[in-house]
């Protein structure tokens, strides 16, 4: 007898062989995302510095215009794009690499038995589990046996000012998850700290958009945004109306099933 079936495989991410444990069991280095938060670029698109692309980001509304369709939206941008809007985007994504490594040393490293080692990693995924580039995404925490007490490097990450909340629909925080990461978003506004301390860097999906729209793979931002704390949603190029902690992002081949959902959120 032949059984027919629909095989259900599907990519599982991009992985590196490290070790075989014994016959069936092998350890590998995966490449991990952390979900839900944004950093400023070290290297894009692909290997190339963000400072190569200065004086092209310094003259982008004027030889991008249509791409950029508002006033008040220009407005906003132009002082992001002065004065080597690369350079500054590069400095701050190697600061922000720093600090992901401080908190390897401090949160992960220890000594035990006279050695050093580092302490296990418990990973939680959301909704979708890998991006485009096959990367997990993940919120990374040291291993506690309370997982109440677990701490995400995504949101350490935040709190020091290093990266910027960047949830993408259907990727939702649990709602106590959204709070803390408000909360932990806006104390780093207001305190200045970390990249906060430039008010002109650019954010790191603000720099993606400006440079992919100089490379002719986008025009402009491409992403709806909702204001979550009032559920108004956005066009693409009205997402800095929103307070940067109470940004969710929508693909627009998403948009339809987010509009369903924010209907529920709005009867309840």
């Amino acid at each position: 007898m032949t059984i027919a079936y629909e095989s259900q495989r599907s990519s599982a991410g991009i992985a590196r062989w490290v070790s075989a444990a014994d016959g069936d069991t092998l350890q590998i280095a995966l490449t991990i995302r952390l979900v839900g938060i944004d950093a400023p670029e070290i290297h894009y698109p692909g290997t190339q510095k963000p400072s190569a692309f200065d004086r092209k980001l310094e003259s982008l509304l004027a030889t991008h215009r249509r791409a950029f369709k508002t006033k008040g939206f220009r407005e906003y941008l132009a002082p992001k794009l002065a004065e080597r809007p690369g350079t500054r985007q590069l400095h701050w994504g190697e600061r922000a690499r720093t600090a992901l490594e401080d908190l390897a040393e401090t949160r992960l490293r220890h000594r035990a038995g006279g050695q050093v080692r580092y302490r296990n990693l418990a990973l939680t995924v959301g909704e979708q589990m890998f991006d485009q580039y096959r990367r997990l995404l993940a919120y990374v925490a040291p291993e506690e046996r309370n997982p109440d007490r677990r701490l995400t490097l995504n949101l350490l990450l935040i709190q020091e000012g290093w990266a910027v909340n960047y949830i993408i629909y259907p990727n939702l925080p649990k709602p106590d998850d959204w709070e803390r990461l408000q909360r932990a978003v806006r104390g780093a506004r207001r305190q200045k700290q970390g990249f906060w301390k430039d008010e002109r860097v650019l954010l790191g999906y603000e720099y993606r958009f400006c440079v992919d729209t100089l490379l002719g793979k986008r025009a402009g931002p491409d992403k709806y945004c909702v204001d979550v704390t009032t559920g108004e949603l956005h066009a693409p190029h009205e997402y800095y109306l929103i307070e940067p902690e109470n940004r969710l992002f929508i693909l627009k081949e998403h948009l339809r099933e987010a509009k369903r959902m924010l209907r529920g959120l709005k009867a309840r």
